[in-house]
């Protein structure tokens, strides 16, 4: 506490000097100008800055710039992508007008790092860095959803079209067995950063690390890749304001296909007298809209961006949606000649949620299409709810589970941010870094004394509890402090950077929840305190408290000789709380190389081509803390008497200790190529792979005796993968009044379970996950085997119907057999094979067009509704479903085999938009205007009859069973979005 309170009050000290320095500079001067490319034409997005000065701004889409700078700048900067860099004395004039000259080269650009920032041409592990003007267009709400196809690589899918389901995220496939299967994520500065604390809006470049190398300074956290978020900063100049706005109706673009109500009638199903589209009847055309609201500028040294971003969507599904507002706000002052850097970054956000519930759109599937959706014979409303209900296992009416039901939660984020770096003598800088974050969120579901069947979701029915209510709270707070110490410095021909650093990060997390039935009345349910069930001892209560923290020495040097050769080695000594107390710190060295060829060699056609190697070790976390340590738990089933008429639980032990439990390590090599060519007109990358993380963390049964619990937490395995990764950008056209650029990216990758300690059984396999209720439970369909790949789907094979249409099995002999568990084999991968991106950009006159393919080859599904009611002998409780796999002939109960797995590869128009720039006064308010459409997921091509064919990289957390589509993934959508947005 007292460490805490002394960081604090250190950080209040930072700000509060930070506010008094705002006021001690003098007045600037005023410079403007305008710049133009060889042909005369002005260049927009030209970056203007004054040198040893934090003043700067950019050029507007004629060309020209304005800004003010301090009395003691001597010259300014002009930078653009694909022009050479040029600075200009400044002397008494207060206009400048300059040509830049083509350089086509991207070499000199900023590529954010770990703790620093690099020129691309100095770069020597496997980093990718996306801008503003390259992110996904449109509808987007989530920051997952920018970087969508746009890195080799790195594997983004959100199957269905839940608005408030999250994305996975995978870089290179998979590096752990645990929880940080996701690439850690970086927000300024702010490691270990909830990506979903800002707002797309407010993003200016995202740098992701895709190397052991290049995540290495990052340690524990960096097996499954860093994404680096640098957020939109102010530049000195008089203030800008700009709005952005877009409306997006998103709409069904395919459901599950079923037996009509006549088909249903003809297989014998029991005909109600309706006809009933229960798809149509559960879902709408979602309106949302978002609006953004920013505001930046600086002068006398400060430079400020505010943003305020408001989110209204809706769901497909009625009663689904959020409603979200994000403000944001970046500060920076320099002071003492720009000696001493402030930076404050604040992030607050609240986002109210209605889940509605994923089995709606199940049940709209299964339903009798006979049936009513509401009802007043009370032989069919069983629950006095006015609903057409009936009694089946995982059955119900999906209006009335969405609409009789309230499943909501609302978080709030907070994000602070501050830090000073104070160049102690030319090139050697001190830096001091405090932050924290806090996460709640609220959750609450209410299941009314009318709703029948709600057994899927909180494992209860509000009709058979009486009316059932559950509030839960979740807070997670942690707290970062870093120091770093730079020196920049040059021998001779070769520049050096050293970097040494201390972090320290501590994290708590606590929650309580309450579920409790039996109200006098449903008006009451909001207060839970009257659910009789508190007074008769069967409401659930729980609550829990875990904590942990990180400690970290690192360091790095670059070695940098004529841009010709780098070197860059880098280490990090890290300990943490989580793991045993034999093994609670570990090493993570790196070493990368690069050389460009076209400095010692002529190569005809080639401007650049360099060739890049490196070789790193990181680490990752276990999935939760205390896991080295033996806990004990209550036991449901024992009890004891302790007298007047009380009894008390019996509690017994569910983990043993185990103090050896230590660190994941993932060793990793790449190799790779950066090249340039037709006057730099074409750049692209090339990296090759390998990598295998040892001493895999997972949760092993083990007997008892000699062990008190019959679960362990132990070091197991090893995983191994490689791939090969190809970005390609070509400039085809440039002109004054047209150009098209285009570009791709492609990746395949390989990922096995390479080895199984010994602690399990030769032969046996981790992972496993089955199909699952009604009548399936035992019915397995992946698993993870030593030496095979991950993504393994396992089952029997089909071969056909007998005379009487009874399923046939291949037996493993040469024949067949109707017993599905004769014999059991691969039958399908759930991973992709190979992944590719193409996006083309045209501009011609006053329009842009741009639009983006996407695909994934190679990968399997195992279609859940199909191995569940495909089969006309359903119908007595369930509809069926009909895909081009439905055989009338079927005369056997479901059997899942390899008739249910499918090839779901596909190719998608992912996103297109097309805008245009209105050409204004410069007088007027406005400065620019342009207005865009855009659509997304426009179409899909492909052979799977599910609803999405996107990867399933895990199943409910499985990272070991990807390739599962389960019934309660949401339909797939397409959206259309109008937007403008407004500069003043």
């Amino acid at each position: 506490m007292n460490i805490t309170l002394k960081r604090l009050s250190f950080c209040i000290f930072l700000f509060s000097l930070f506010l008094f320095s705002t006021s001690i500079f003098a007045q600037g001067k005023r410079i403007t100008g305008k710049v133009t490319d060889p042909a005369g034409a002005g260049i927009q997005g030209v970056s203007v800055k004054a040198k040893n000065a934090n003043a700067g701004g950019t050029t507007d889409e004629t060309g020209t710039f304005a800004l003010t700078v301090p009395q003691n700048v001597t010259s300014l900067t002009f930078s653009y992508v694909g022009f050479t860099t040029q600075e200009v004395a400044l002397r008494d004039q207060s206009t400048i007008n300059i040509q830049l000259t083509p350089s086509g080269s991207q070499l000199t650009d900023v590529v954010v790092v770990g703790y620093g920032t690099q020129r691309k041409r100095e770069v020597t592990s496997a980093v990718t860095s996306v801008s503003a003007e390259e992110f996904n267009k449109g509808n987007v709400t989530n920051v997952a959803q920018l970087l969508q196809g746009k890195v080799a690589g790195l594997s983004i899918s959100r199957p269905g079209g839940d608005p408030n389901g999250g994305f996975a995220i995978r870089l290179r496939g998979l590096s752990t067995l645990g929880a940080n299967t996701q690439p850690l994520v970086v927000i300024d500065g702010q490691v270990g950063a909830d990506l979903n604390s800002v707002d797309p809006n407010d993003i200016a470049s995202i740098d992701v690390l895709k190397d052991a190398s290049a995540a290495a300074i990052y340690g524990t956290r960096g097996s499954a890749g860093v994404l680096i978020i640098t957020t939109k900063r102010g530049t000195s100049g008089p203030p800008k304001v700009s709005y952005n706005s877009a409306v997006t109706a998103e709409v069904p673009a395919k459901f599950t296909d079923h037996f009509s109500a006549e088909e249903y009638v003809a297989a014998g199903g029991v005909n109600f007298g309706s006809n009933t589209d229960w798809n149509k009847e559960i879902s709408r055309t979602a309106i949302s809209q978002t609006h953004n609201l920013s505001l930046s500028g600086g002068a006398n040294g400060t430079t400020y961006n505010a943003s305020v971003n408001y989110r209204d969507n809706q769901g497909v599904a009625i009663t689904s949606g959020f409603q979200q507002v994000n403000a944001r706000l970046n500060l920076t002052q320099r002071a003492l000649n720009n000696k001493l850097v402030f930076n404050l970054n604040l992030t607050n956000s609240r986002r109210t949620s209605s889940q509605a519930f994923s089995e709606a759109f199940k049940y709209a599937t299964i339903f009798n299409p006979t049936a009513p959706v509401r009802t007043k014979n009370p032989l069919n409303d069983l629950s006095g709810g006015g609903y057409f209900e009936s009694n089946f296992v995982d059955y119900a009416n999906p209006v009335a589970v969405l609409e009789q039901n309230k499943n909501s939660q609302t978080v709030k984020r907070l994000n602070v941010q501050g830090s000073a770096e104070y160049e102690i003598t030319q090139g050697l800088k001190f830096l001091v870094r405090y932050s924290q974050q806090t996460f709640n969120n609220f959750r609450t579901a209410l299941l009314p004394r009318t709703s029948f069947h709600s057994r899927n979701f909180l494992n209860v029915s509000g009709f058979a509890r009486n009316g059932y209510a559950m509030k839960g709270t979740d807070e997670n707070f942690n707290q970062l402090y870093e120091n770093t110490l730079t020196y920049d410095t040059k021998f001779k021909n070769l520049s050096v950077t050293a970097l040494a650093g201390y972090s320290y990060q501590s994290f708590l997390n606590q929650g309580t929840s309450i579920g409790a039935g039996n109200f006098i009345t449903d008006v009451t349910a909001d207060n839970i305190g009257t659910a009789l069930d508190l007074k008769n001892g069967l409401a659930n209560v729980t609550s829990y408290k875990n904590a942990s923290r990180l400690a970290a020495f690192f360091g790095r040097l670059n070695f940098n000789y004529q841009n010709i050769a780098f070197v860059t080695l880098t280490a990090r000594r890290e300990g943490s709380t989580q793991f045993g107390a034999n093994n609670k710190w570990g090493m993570f060295p790196a070493a990368s190389a690069g050389l460009d060829l076209s400095k010692l060699f002529t190569i005809p056609t080639f401007s650049n081509l360099k060739v890049r190697a490196s070789y790193g070790v990181t680490g990752s976390l276990p999935p939760e803390s205390y896991l080295s340590l033996s806990t004990f738990v209550a036991d449901p089933n024992r009890e004891f008497y302790a007298g007047n008429g009380s009894w008390l639980a019996v509690y017994g032990p569910n983990r043993n200790a185990n103090p050896d439990l230590k660190w994941e390590r993932k060793a990793e090599f790449d190799i790779g190529l950066d090249f340039a060519l037709l006057d730099n007109k074409m750049t692209g990358t090339f990296d090759y792979y390998n990598r295998n993380t040892s001493d895999l963390i997972f949760n092993v049964a083990v007997p008892v005796p000699p062990n008190l619990a019959n679960r362990t937490w132990k070091n197991v395995g090893t995983l191994s993968s490689s791939g090969l990764e190809f970005a390609l950008k070509y400039n085809a056209i440039q002109k004054s009044n047209f150009s098209w650029e285009t570009g791709g990216n492609f990746s395949t990758y390989h990922v096995k379970l390479s080895a199984l300690s010994a602690d399990i059984a030769p032969g046996s396999y981790i992972g496993e996950t089955n199909l699952g209720t009604p009548g399936q439970e035992a019915t397995q369909i992946t698993r993870a085997y030593a030496g095979e790949d991950i993504g393994l789907i396992w089952g029997p094979v089909y071969k056909g119907l007998d005379q009487t249409g009874k399923y046939l099995f291949d037996d493993g002999k040469g024949g067949t057999t109707k017993d599905e568990n004769t014999y059991r084999t691969l039958i399908g991968k759930g991973l992709p094979k190979f992944e590719f991106g193409w996006t083309n950009t045209f501009n011609a006159g006053n329009f842009d067009l741009n639009f983006f393919i996407r695909s994934s080859i190679g990968h399997d599904l195992v279609n859940t509704y199909r191995a569940f009611y495909e089969n006309a002998t359903v119908v007595s409780a369930y509809n069926a479903v009909k895909t081009k796999y439905y055989d009338p002939a079927v005369k056997d109960g479901q059997k899942f085999s390899s008739l249910h797995v499918e090839k779901a590869s596909f190719v998608k128009l992912d996103n297109a938009t097309l805008g245009y720039n209105f050409s204004l006064s410069k007088a007027g308010p406005v400065k620019s205007l342009r207005a865009y459409v855009n659509g997304q997921n426009l179409f899909f091509i492909t052979n799977y009859t599910g609803v999405d064919p996107e990867v399933r990289y895990s199943d409910n957390g499985n990272a070991l069973a990807p390739g599962v589509d389960r019934r309660e993934t949401w339909v797939r959508t397409k959206s259309f979005t109008l937007g403008v947005n407004v500069g003043f």
